[in-house]
């Protein structure tokens, strides 16, 4: 009787599990602990709430995963004398499920999770190696809820941690309570800047000549928590060159960074404005001649606003084209910066790109059209502050884009405003 009954139950499919979780927790912070439970069934997940008579007072479906065998899990995140939050995980090989609640006013209120950039995340998503806890917090905090990740990457174990605290109606990601370590070293949140050398700088605010910069090397500091990167690159007449940072420390006056470039051990300390998180000087030491300077974003040395841009190209479009400017028949032509870094310049109908690295003499920059492969590109010439020429161009590269080369007669170009006689 035992073989044909094995057999029968081997052909049964298997149903929904059967394992319900439970908690018991103060959910709306009056000083009574309710029940919760959490069942699987088809497509969701029924979520209970109890009162201390086990009378049922609220009650939700909750996203799952589709699938016969969905495991269940319910923890809660004290709110302290608001009670607590609860989070639901389904989930699957395939499929990972967690949402989070609120019992409040006699229902059940559902909380977004919101990450960095203030967009909603996904309630299921595929399983990332996440494991996550409600991590409590001093000072009267709420509980914040946790998860963390670590995986090898080409600079070494990579670990990521975020935090999201409570805000009323959602979970908001906590920049101050989260982290992310490459090698066990943290990557910093910093404006994503191209760093320059003081000389060209000099050269970039001069208006004139502008392939002169192009002898002198460039930094920018990569420090991308998506891909676990965090290291100094450099680009130069002398080639690239890539140095991954190994150490960080922080100090009243700023940041030291140790970088390592094959045999060569760099230091590099780190100036920055209001705030801690935008670099104004970066001076690098221990990599040789080549590398060797104290470096800014350009913009950082324009009065004491301390503007800055994310590049030479951005602070020309921005601090010199932009604005009215005048033909010899008398013609204005209105330049105006648009969109976001990198920024575009519009006049009329026609949107460039401003483009300094691709320019060659005569050219100091180009105008790319943007968008429009028919559009027609422009070489300009620096003449000063109140004046540049514009040479129409003709690009082999695509889009179109470098090199190019001046195809047509040159048009100077007087700022409205003015003196007649600026050079």
């Amino acid at each position: 009787m035992i073989a044909p009954l094995l057999a029968l139950l081997l052909l049964c499919p298997a149903g929904p599990s059967t394992i319900a979780p439970s908690l018991t927790v103060d959910l709306d912070g009056d000083g009574t602990n309710e029940g919760v439970t959490a069942e699987s069934a088809r497509g969701f997940v029924r979520l209970q709430v109890r009162d201390a008579a086990g009378r049922q007072v609220a009650d939700a479906k909750a996203p799952s995963p589709a699938g016969d065998v969905v495991a269940l899990s319910l923890t809660s995140g004290p709110l302290g004398s608001a009670g607590a939050l609860i989070e639901v995980a389904a989930s699957t090989d395939a499929m990972d499920c967690r949402t989070f609640w609120r019992y409040r006013d006699g229902a059940l209120g559902s909380l977004a999770l919101r990450d960095a950039a203030g967009q909603t995340l996904p309630a299921c998503a595929a399983p990332g190696g996440w494991s996550s806890r409600w991590e409590a917090a001093s000072g009267g905090r709420s509980a914040a809820w946790v998860r963390e990740r670590t995986e090898t990457v080409a600079g070494g174990p990579f670990e990521v941690r975020e935090a999201y605290a409570f805000a009323g109606f959602s979970l908001d990601f906590d920049a101050e309570r989260s982290a992310t370590r490459i090698g066990g070293v943290p990557i910093p949140a910093w404006y994503a800047a191209t760093l320059y050398s003081r000389s060209a700088l000099e050269i970039l605010y001069s208006r004139f000549r502008l392939e002169a910069m192009r002898s002198e090397p460039t930094l920018a500091i990569e420090a991308d928590r998506r891909r676990g990167v965090f290291a100094l690159r450099f680009d130069g007449p002398h080639g690239a060159l890539v140095a991954p940072v190994d150490s960080y420390a922080v100090s009243s006056e700023g940041a030291t960074l140790g970088a390592r470039a094959g045999d060569r051990t760099a230091r590099a300390r780190v100036r920055f404005a209001a705030g801690g998180t935008v670099p104004l000087t970066v001076t690098v030491e221990g990599l040789g001649p080549d590398w060797d300077r104290t470096y800014s974003p350009a913009g950082a040395w324009r009065g004491g606003a301390r503007e800055v841009f994310m590049s030479a190209a951005d602070e020309l479009a921005s601090q010199d084209l932009a604005g009215a400017w005048s033909n010899p028949r008398g013609e204005i032509r209105q330049f105006a910066v648009e969109g976001e870094p990198p920024y575009r310049l519009r006049s009329g109908d026609a949107v460039w790109t401003v483009n300094l690295d691709g320019a060659a003499a005569p050219f100091d920059a180009l105008l790319l059209p943007a968008g429009q492969p028919a559009g027609r590109a422009w070489g300009i010439v620096l003449q000063g502050g109140n004046r540049i020429d514009r040479v129409p161009a003709v690009c082999s590269g695509a889009p179109p884009g470098p090199p190019c080369r001046a195809e047509g007669e040159r048009e100077t170009l007087r700022r409205v405003g003015a003196r007649i006689n600026a050079p």
